[in-house]
């Protein structure tokens, strides 16, 4: 009796210990494969941000030309009021000009029609015949009609040189004002040329900003994927010395079918929201780099609840890769479902969770990434969730 009673102990202590070792073990895998992830982020965020650091000098380069351009047009711009003052200049001298041979030729103008004047009333006052005027006075009157005439003539020259003075004069003025409209208007399109320039040079500043903050932002998660990769090695580590201490000689016991792979299609949905960044391979619209999603991230409303997507037992609870607080569930120790971003857990680790367990509540975020994995082989989870789930 007493040698049954031992090997009934015995046999209860294997037991547990297999499945404290099967355990184990599945840990050890399941934290291999979350390092492996990390490290494949690692490299992707180390692309990406060589992509952002040679995007921010081919930006930094456009600006450089930019204000190359606007310099140029500055140079221009100055010489063009340079030479628009000039032409302001010009003109008014030229209007000086202008104004002065219209006095001279009004003047001409005046004196020759008052000798014009003079000349006719003399010809009508004197008398046709004058037998009583001397030789003389005769003399006389036939010179100062002759000086009129000479005046006259003097005059009509002035007045033809004054008008053809002014002619020219108002040629070159309108020679003058037609440079002023061009270098105007070269000056102005410059001006406009020069105003754009700046409003490039503006958003291109402001996207060079908007990128060395994703830089500065794609640093610290990278810097928080290499934490998350250290932290979950030292797992690996402990997790790998405590099954070397508990191995036993005696083989695992064999595995059972799994019942959760004929769940397919029929898992509930962990969380309610849109999928926002789904499972595989995706080109990032800024970097353009190829990445790839091992899970699904769902965008919901933050605080609302995240819940089982099947029973099995909590083999993991941490916090992962920025996320938040992480959690795994073995599904009969060959599926596992994976839970990030959450707030305050609400399960142990070690418990069994039925389907629709509430785990936790979203973060503050609203962003829950969640994954399946046949072992260490991350599975499409939409596929395996209810299709009127979300």
């Amino acid at each position: 009796m007493r040698y049954i009673l031992l090997l009934f102990i015995f046999l209860n202590v294997s037991l547990l210990t297999t499945s404290i070792k099967a355990d184990n073990r599945n840990k050890i895998i399941n934290q291999k494969s979350e390092m492996e992830s990390i490290k494949v982020e690692v490299k992707e965020s180390q692309k990406r941000l060589d992509s952002l650091k040679s995007e921010g000098i081919t930006i930094q380069k456009q600006i450089s030309d930019i204000d190359q351009r606007i310099v140029t047009n500055q140079k221009v711009i100055k010489r063009l009021n340079q030479q628009l003052n000039g032409v302001h200049g010009k003109i008014g001298d030229t209007e000086d000009k202008l104004n002065q041979n219209k006095n001279r030729f009004n003047t001409a103008q005046n004196r020759y029609l008052g000798d014009i004047c003079k000349f006719y009333v003399r010809a009508v006052r004197l008398p046709r015949e004058s037998f009583w005027e001397t030789p003389m006075a005769e003399v006389k009157r036939t010179r100062q009609n002759m000086y009129l005439a000479a005046l006259a003539d003097f005059e009509s020259k002035n007045i033809d040189k004054a008008a053809i003075s002014i002619t020219q004069i108002v040629d070159s003025l309108n020679q003058l004002t037609n440079e002023k409209e061009r270098v105007a208007s070269l000056k102005k399109n410059k001006e406009v040329a020069t105003a754009l320039e700046k409003s490039r040079k503006l958003k291109e500043k402001k996207s060079l900003e908007s990128l060395r903050r994703e830089k500065m932002s794609e640093s610290d998660r990278m810097l928080t994927l290499q934490q998350a990769a250290k932290e979950i090695e030292q797992i690996i580590v402990r997790l790998e010395n405590e099954r070397r201490k508990r191995q036993q000689a005696n083989q695992s016991r064999p595995t059972e079918p799994s019942i959760f792979v004929t769940l397919k299609g029929q898992l509930t949905c962990p969380y309610q929201g849109k999928i926002v960044v789904p499972f595989g391979s995706s080109v990032d619209p800024v970097t353009r780099l190829e990445s790839f999603s091992s899970g699904i991230t769902i965008k919901g409303r933050p605080s609302a609840p995240v819940v089982t997507v099947a029973g099995g037992d909590v083999v993991y609870i941490g916090n992962l890769r920025g996320y938040g607080n992480f959690v795994i569930i073995s599904h009969d120790e060959q599926y596992y479902s994976t839970y990030g971003g959450l707030g305050k857990v609400t399960v142990n680790l070690g418990e069994y969770v039925p389907s629709e367990t509430i785990l936790a509540a979203a973060g503050d975020n609203g962003l829950v990434k969640f994954e399946l994995r046949s072992g260490r082989e991350p599975l499409d989870p939409v596929k395996w969730i209810r299709i009127d789930a979300f």
